[in-house]
């Protein structure tokens, strides 16, 4: 427990310094997590890290992040460009690797750049959009988190997904919502959150909903895989990958919704 606080704390401390800096310097934070996340999912799959399949799309990561900023200063392309681009690169893979390189494989590659790489990317987005938007988020998913957990504790009967993540409750999740519900009004007191109250209260809603989700979606993955945590970067807390499921799941989902 104490090894998991003081590594909580610390990596805590470090996101938030960075998120505060914002620009340049978190965009490329967010693409170093990014790269981190990406690798610990194909990891997972006992696809090496260091292979070309690795390399290349820790690259095409990297592009996804950085391309607001790339946009800005080099050249504009769009992430489908990129998509194609890796998804060649690893087909060709397949037909050279005497089948040490599946296609589901490549699949499972392509899946995981585009899925973490487009979440970090809009990541650094809403923070140059602005800091009380991003912390609005975030501060919604650490809420929800901690509402679900204590009244899952408190009141939880019925299993939400038993068969992925037998701890989690439907009682918790209302609760996540109610604490997350009561959380964005505070905000919206102290921060002057800029958005009618429907809009907020839409918002909410849907992190305190895809936030868990997000979670038993990584949940799911492991269990396919038959790990325990993504990785182990982060003692006490598996990898970044499980620190982050939550959030890389809402970003697109408010992003499809033009919420952000």
């Amino acid at each position: 427990m104490k090894q998991r606080i003081i590594t909580g704390v610390l990596a805590g401390a470090l996101f938030l310094a960075f998120l505060i800096i914002g620009r340049v310097p978190f965009a490329l934070f967010s693409a170093m997590m990014g790269i981190i996340a990406f690798l610990e999912c194909i990891h997972m799959a006992k696809i090496k890290r260091a292979s070309l399949p690795g390399i290349v799309g820790g690259i095409a990561v990297f592009l996804m992040v950085l391309n607001p900023e790339i946009k800005k200063h080099v050249i504009s392309y769009p992430i489908i460009d990129i998509v194609i681009a890796l998804t060649l690169i690893l087909l060709i893979v397949t037909v050279f690797s005497h089948q040490s390189f599946s296609f589901e494989n490549a699949a499972l590659t392509v899946f995981s750049a585009l899925y973490v790489g487009f979440a970090f990317m809009l990541l650094s987005e809403v923070r140059n959009d602005g800091l009380s938007l991003v912390l609005f988020i975030l501060i919604l998913i650490w809420t929800t988190d901690s509402g679900a957990y204590f009244f899952g504790r408190a009141f939880g009967k019925h299993k939400l997904a038993p068969h992925i993540s037998p701890n989690k409750t439907i009682e918790g999740m209302v609760g996540g919502i109610i604490a997350a519900l009561i959380i964005s009004i505070i905000l919206q007191l102290v921060i002057g959150f800029e958005d009618t109250t429907m809009n907020l209260i839409v918002m909410t809603i849907l992190i305190a909903v895809f936030g868990p989700i997000g979670d038993l979606a990584e949940s799911a993955l492991k269990r396919h895989y038959d790990v325990k945590d993504s990785g182990t970067l982060l003692p006490g807390h598996g990898g970044v990958l499980d620190r982050v499921d939550s959030w890389i799941f809402v970003l697109p989902v408010l992003y499809i919704l033009h919420l952000i």
